[in-house]
């Protein structure tokens, strides 16, 4: 096979792989990647699953996308797609997030005869297992391991001592403040949802389910709605928990006069938390959260847990409130300080927007992004 590495400094040609047809923070990392290193001169294809979110948003930025069913990791359709793919474009370097996707792009390449580079990329503590076919392909097969938090690595490796860390790259994501802003005032979620302009709104958005700990938020709507009876709690996304939290809220009756509104998948995310003074994200699990980082660069105060990489964007009484996972007690008593101080949110929130536009300036990040994937020197 031919060596195709490109030199340092010269453009590459970057595969990005994904088999998901939702929308999560993968996704969001990869399109946000994939629009950064055409605009920096690379060569860049998306090859995703037909009729995903990540096809239709890609598409919508002019890039060039492929979309491939990828099934199994041995499913030989699959893989005969990807090679083609990988031949015809002359792929350099390859980055998935998936195991199923580290497989699969390792295997297309071998059918293609393409010796390219193979970065996996980690925004949530998934491990890498210790067994056999996992220690050959990420022993042989994987160049660069990209955490986007760097409480994640021992998440990810701990199981692996034989994992060669010194190809790990901590990597967080970052964030166009100006850019967000300019997508959050293209809807006014406050007008569609009858909110008038002095009524407070806590929201939480996010895959909906028990990672996120959404629950929580149902706890603090229902111990401190005596307290606030003017406050809208706001819950946006998908998920398997969506059904059993609407029950739970109906049951304790937070439904009732819309004190707590279920919003569902929302492709207007920068614009439903211009529309909160406050936001939440009492995770049990998380990486690097886009939604913590986004709610700071639009000036919002957060009330989240101490999950994994977030005490590393959210600096507890700088930009906001910080308690320990499962600490329902602290979280209640937390979001309560922050709707009886608008002085506290303003602080907060102004601290927040200044760490996330200076520490994770989307451009400061992405070149770090792009040392990861194409510089091997």
């Amino acid at each position: 096979m031919a060596n195709t590495h490109p030199a340092a400094g010269a453009p590459a040609a970057l595969a990005f792989v994904s088999s998901l047809r939702g929308w999560g923070g993968g996704e969001k990392w990869m399109l946000e990647a994939a629009a950064a290193m055409r605009g920096r001169g690379h060569a860049v294809v998306l090859v995703v699953q037909p009729g995903s979110e990540l096809a239709a948003r890609g598409r919508g930025l002019g890039l060039d996308v492929v979309e491939l069913r990828l099934g199994g990791w041995l499913d030989p359709r699959s893989l005969a797609g990807l090679a083609r793919v990988l031949r015809s474009r002359a792929i350099t370097t390859a980055c998935a997030n998936l195991d199923k996707e580290v497989r699969q792009v390792r295997l297309a390449a071998l059918l293609a005869g393409r010796r390219l580079r193979l970065v996996v990329r980690r925004g949530s503590p998934v491990p890498i297992k210790d067994n056999w076919h996992y220690r050959l392909v990420y022993r042989r097969g994987v160049d660069r391991l990209v955490c986007n938090a760097a409480s994640l690595v021992d998440a990810v490796c701990g199981g692996a001592p034989w994992f060669d860390r010194t190809r790990v790259r901590v990597i967080p994501n970052g964030v166009d403040v100006e850019a967000l802003a300019a997508r959050a005032a293209q809807g006014d979620v406050r007008h569609e949802l009858g909110l008038g302009a002095d009524t407070v709104v806590a929201a939480c958005v996010g895959e909906v389910g028990r990672r996120k700990g959404q629950e929580h938020v149902l706890a603090a709507a229902t111990a401190l709605r005596e307290s606030f009876p003017g406050v809208v709690w706001l819950i946006a996304g998908e998920g398997d928990g969506r059904a059993e939290l609407t029950a739970r809220a109906a049951d304790a009756g937070l439904l009732d006069g819309g004190r707590v509104r279920f919003l569902g998948f929302r492709r207007d995310v920068p614009a439903v938390m211009a529309a909160a003074d406050l936001l939440l994200l009492p995770s049990r699990s998380e990486g690097f959260p886009n939604t913590l980082l986004e709610g700071m660069a639009l000036g919002l105060p957060v009330a989240a847990s101490r999950a994994d990489g977030i005490p590393e964007l959210v600096i507890d009484g700088e930009a906001g409130l910080l308690h320990d996972v499962d600490d329902q007690a602290r979280f209640i008593a937390d979001v309560a300080r922050l709707l009886e101080d608008p002085g506290l949110r303003r602080r907060l929130g102004a601290a927040g927007r200044e760490r996330a536009g200076t520490v994770f300036a989307q451009a400061k990040v992405m070149d770090q992004v792009e040392d990861a994937l194409c510089r091997w020197d």
